[in-house]
């Protein structure tokens, strides 16, 4: 009998053209972790029988599959987790390879995210260990983290919350070869803070960047005579944060902290012809004094506020060297 091992781990997935259509996958996922939660909840009545024995029957109630995948940031892999959180998008938005540029730009009046069908198990032990097909996987929440500690990469990590039932499986369909990928290094990362223009100003006190995206994913579960959710839908505003944390070198932030002055981050990494650009608009709501190594610093927390003239609040743009995503 093969025994699952964590080095032999294996994700595989494609990004589903009907959301909940089961497909077979187009692409390997890479990741460092695939942490899976998977639930049926219990139905099981203590009852009231005349004996110290409470509990005599049980029945599954619903189902819920969540999937986070962490790991280093590449300039391929992050355009196929920005179609779940940011906007759908096929193929790249003009250039070509190696300076294909994909504008993620999320929309406000129609929920155009994807979702995604995954294959996660142990690819040598994959007939007789613990392997699973789950459909309907939509973007829960993303963390894009930046900053020079460890090695210097920029890590992610991403939550999926599935609508259909989780499948037990002895075997990944298609067949899938390796990319080439290049991991995004903190050590070509500069953040721009502007009043005005976004992309004028470069601080170099800032030390560490660590976003979220929440886009809130609900299930939804129907009298359809199944344990999983029918759907997911997104009742809510996405929301986002960004706590970025600066060396105290002067009181700019801090003034515009208690004016609520409108502030324009740019977060960008470059490298060669790769590109990732972060655009975030929003106010200071909230500031705190800390230390990085004795350094006086300031942790300064963003949060959204709406731009009319891109009419968003946050933006990614990669440039790289791929021009299509399924």
């Amino acid at each position: 009998m093969g025994v699952p091992m964590t080095v032999f781990t294996s994700a595989r997935a494609a990004l589903e053209s009907v959301r909940g259509t089961d497909l077979t996958p187009t692409r390997i996922i890479y990741a460092e972790q695939f942490e899976l939660e998977h639930s049926v909840a219990t139905i099981r009545p203590e009852e009231l029988r005349a004996s110290y024995e409470g509990f005599f029957q049980a029945a599954a109630g619903p189902e819920m599959s969540r999937v986070t995948m962490t790991g280093r940031v590449s300039y391929e892999d992050i355009v196929w987790h920005a179609n779940m959180f940011f906007v759908a998008l096929a193929a790249k938005t003009s250039g070509t390879a190696p300076s294909a540029l994909w504008t993620f730009t999320p929309a406000n009046t129609s929920d155009t995210v994807k979702t995604h069908t995954l294959q996660l198990g142990d690819s040598v032990a994959l007939a007789t260990s613990p392997a699973v097909k789950l459909n309907y996987g939509m973007g829960d929440e993303l963390n894009l983290h930046f900053e020079k500690n460890d090695d210097g990469a920029v890590t992610f990590s991403a939550k999926y919350l599935y609508a259909k039932a989780l499948t037990q499986i002895t075997a990944f369909t298609g067949s899938l070869t390796d990319r080439t990928t290049t991991p995004v290094s903190a050590n070509n990362t500069v953040v721009k803070i502007d009043t005005t223009t976004i992309g004028t100003t470069a601080d170099s006190a800032v030390t560490a960047v660590d976003f979220t995206l929440s886009l809130s994913p609900v299930p939804f579960y129907a009298l359809d005579g199944t344990l999983a959710a029918q759907a997911v839908y997104r009742p809510a505003h996405r929301t986002w944060k960004a706590e970025i944390t600066r060396q105290y070198s002067n009181a700019t932030e801090f003034t515009a902290y208690v004016a609520k002055t409108v502030r324009k981050v740019r977060v960008l990494t470059t490298q060669s012809t790769n590109i990732m650009q972060l655009d975030l608009y929003g106010v200071w709501t909230d500031r705190k004094y800390s230390e990085v190594d004795g350094i006086v610093t300031e942790v300064l927390t963003l949060e959204q506020v709406f731009d009319t003239t891109t009419s968003t609040s946050c933006s990614l743009n990669v440039t790289n060297n791929i021009e299509a995503m399924t």
